[in-house]
């Protein structure tokens, strides 16, 4: 798959789209093994939301595409987390290397001044043979305080996810009055199913809603079935109905659920199609649902 080019408007691109752990061979060809990685690109200006192993092949392409000099924009990669399946690939990740390239990095202010450390951390030499001082690109890595930023004409909002161990944070670009949100390992079940309602709870459904509403393409969690929850209940994701349910009921036009989990093959995942999709789509208004792959691109 090739980036799209500045002659386009505004796309989403899936790198990477499995969770927990890649999952390569037979069996997930067809959505792929690599773990989270998705690039919004509008124009000339790049965001990429998070860096496990799915970013390699991103970097790959860019790659290409900066010896032709036909790119030459700056790289913004947003990480929801600091969780394995979402900047294992960092190292691996060819425009990181290369001289000239200006590389922003951004994530959560609850690290605490640490999110550099975390990803120095994982080149160390006791777990990779190159630390990050090979690293040829400008690299700067942020710890967001304010609650949006402004890269060229894409204005990005951000919000901490309470649901998920450790924590993480859910994106929304917007650009011409068009929103794609990338809001994935989140327990929505906890906030939306609790056990015990409270009025805490119910704020934070609010915040979730709001923050998802009339999006145009939402990618999100939807790891686990009904009946998969209640052995997984306290690891961070969320049910495949829920979410459905939940991002209709926002106003979402398109639906990608992401984050597949690893005992998921292809065959498994064109059930959950077959099932979800006709449901929505003849509804009024309809509502694209496609569970992402490796290798699409979506325009927005």
């Amino acid at each position: 798959m090739s980036t799209p080019t500045s002659q386009l408007d505004l796309h989403v691109s899936f790198w990477g789209t499995r969770g927990s752990i890649s999952t390569p061979g037979r069996a997930t060809e067809k959505y792929g093994g690599n773990t989270p990685c998705v690039s919004v690109q509008h124009k000339d200006t790049l965001i990429v939301l998070d860096a496990c192993t799915g970013i390699r092949n991103l970097g790959l392409s860019l790659t290409e595409a900066l010896k032709a000099g036909t790119i030459k924009m700056p790289i913004h990669l947003f990480l929801s987390h600091t969780h394995w399946d979402h900047i294992q690939g960092l190292p691996f990740f060819g425009p990181a290397y290369t001289p000239g390239v200006k590389l922003d990095v951004y994530g959560s202010a609850r690290k605490g001044g640490f999110l550099e450390s975390i990803l120095q951390g994982q080149m160390d030499y006791d777990y990779f043979p190159v630390d990050m001082n090979a690293f040829g690109a400008e690299l700067t890595v942020h710890e967001m305080t304010d609650k949006s930023i402004d890269i060229g004409p894409l204005h990005i909002e951000w919000q901490e996810q309470v649901f998920h161990p450790g924590g993480c944070v859910r994106y929304s670009i917007t650009v011409n009055g068009r929103k794609v949100v990338y809001a994935s390992d989140v327990e929505l079940n906890k906030i939306f199913r609790p056990a015990e309602p409270s009025d805490e709870l119910a704020e934070l459904g609010k915040q979730y809603m709001d923050f998802i509403r009339d999006a145009e393409i939402l990618i999100a969690d939807g790891q686990y079935t009904e009946s998969e929850y209640a052995a997984v209940t306290g690891w961070g994701h969320t049910t495949i109905p829920l979410i459905v349910e939940t991002a209709y009921a926002a106003g979402v036009k398109q639906l990608a659920l992401f984050h597949h989990d690893p005992q998921r093959s292809d065959k498994m995942i064109d059930e959950f199609w077959k099932e979800w999709y006709p449901r929505y789509h003849d509804k009024s208004p309809p509502m694209n649902i496609f569970w992402a792959r490796e290798g699409l691109t979506v325009p927005v």
